[in-house]
């Protein structure tokens, strides 16, 4: 499914990152009482009423700012307010309406997007009085709210909810045989590869990192099938991330990540791992997609017989994590193992629908639990019950136990990996909850 996304604006120093942090219910964006803090764009996850969004927080917006850094903090406000399914305007209700204030309604309301109007720091029962005056933005009913002590938040919440977009699917769900998203840094070769799938040069292929700014759809047939291969932008560190069209380009990326069966991580072959490459490593394994790791650029590298070996030591090593992601040495420029590639993601997606009869995962775990026993661990030895498959894509396990407290990660990953080594699972994770059993002892 592909989530909204709300961006937050409204002129310096009114309170907009304390809104963001309190939407998202946890601390991520720097509070300060000094205006213009803010700079770079922070974009974070919420749910609220079972309704899954992003939300965007940016700068102070100064409508007529034309140079310096309060200039680049407009034109990335100003991308903000254009790329959001929903605005939330936030003004301060201790200050009153401004003329800032009134411009910045003007913006809004000229690209007719669904959008409230949020009275910060409205606190002491003073909200009625505080909000009042704001009507004269001409935004409709201002929603009195206090950031910082949560007042009134709710009731925002709520209303964002209503003025989301509905959820739909992606087109590649419905359409294609299987969604396979292209990911990685800037200039790894996103395009490049794509377009040499394809056979054509149907995507913009430039030098300059950060070319590709959305998500784009391709179809491929193949042995039969559709494939929807999403080329996408790439997804730099958040600390350079400076301008809203980045945000949203990593908004895009993780939004393809959600909505694929399996994700290409594309790694240049000619440099050094980067801790960027582990991070979006790490988003694909958390999310449960299929994941191949790719060595692009292999024309450029030297090599001998060994040299491919000591690429996937390399990638087993940086990525630990997922260490039962294949790995491939591939060419975009020469065509090099591009087939075993689609072999390789196409295989990756049957996995993550595999299904284990619950015979045969009993069998493993008796073996398992027989041959190295749960040690004692939370004041308790845990027994292990029996265990059955609750979920595909990724697989998913309930193992019922004497008391799940009794079992430490370190044995849940052994479990883990002796289920792998009895039925390979190349290239999708495995998930393993633990559950209660009264008849465990």
């Amino acid at each position: 499914m592909r989530r909204a996304t709300v961006a937050i604006v409204g002129r310096p120093n009114v309170g907009k990152s304390t809104l963001f942090n309190r939407m998202l219910r946890r601390r991520e964006a720097l509070v300060h009482d000094l205006p213009g803090v803010t700079r770079d764009r922070h974009y974070g996850a919420t749910t609220w009423n079972d309704r899954p969004f992003y939300v965007v927080d940016t700068g102070g917006l100064l409508p007529r700012a034309s140079e310096g850094m309060e200039a680049l903090v407009r034109e990335s406000a100003l991308v903000a307010l254009d790329e959001a399914d929903v605005l939330v305007v936030v003004v301060d209700g201790r200050t009153g309406a401004t003329d800032l204030d009134l411009e910045l309604a003007g913006l809004v309301l000229r690209r007719g997007k669904p959008a409230l109007l949020a009275v910060n720091k409205c606190e002491f029962g003073h909200s009625v009085e505080q909000s009042s005056e704001f009507w004269k933005l001409g935004m409709g009913e201002p929603l009195p709210v206090s950031a910082l002590h949560g007042d009134g938040t709710a009731e925002l919440l709520d209303r964002v909810v209503e003025l989301l977009p509905p959820e739909r699917s992606a087109d590649s769900d419905s359409q294609a045989d299987l969604a396979v998203a292209i990911v990685g840094r800037p200039n790894v070769g996103k395009s490049s590869l794509v377009n040499a799938l394809l056979g054509e040069d149907r995507l913009l292929v430039s030098a300059e990192p950060g070319t590709t700014r959305d998500s784009i759809d391709s179809r491929l047939h193949w042995h039969g099938h559709t494939l929807a291969l999403v080329d996408t932008a790439g997804l730099r560190r958040r600390s350079r991330v400076t301008a809203a069209v980045e945000t949203f380009s990593a908004l895009r990326t993780l939004r393809s990540i959600e909505r694929a069966d399996v994700c290409l991580l594309l790694l240049d072959a000619s440099q050094q791992l980067a801790q960027q490459d582990t991070r979006i490593g790490g988003r694909i394994h958390r999310a449960g997609k299929g994941l191949v790791l790719c060595f692009n650029k292999w024309d450029l590298v030297e090599k001998d017989a060994h040299t491919a070996a000591a690429y996937v030591r390399i990638a087993q090593a940086e990525f630990f994590f997922a260490r039962y992601a294949p790995v491939l040495c591939v060419s975009a420029t020469t065509g090099q193992r591009l087939g075993k590639l689609l072999d390789t993601a196409w295989e990756v997606g049957e996995t993550r629908a595999r299904a284990l009869t619950t015979a045969q995962i009993n069998r493993v775990l008796e073996e398992a639990t027989r041959r190295r026993p749960p040690h004692f661990h939370a004041g308790g030895n845990g027994h292990v019950k029996y265990g059955l498959q609750v979920g595909v894509k990724p697989p998913r396990f309930a193992l019922y136990v004497n008391n799940p407290l009794y079992f430490d990660r370190s044995y849940l990953r052994y479990l883990n990996n002796t289920l792998r080594d009895a039925f390979p699972f190349p290239g999708t994770p495995l998930r393993i909850e633990l559950r209660a059993s009264a008849e465990a002892s």
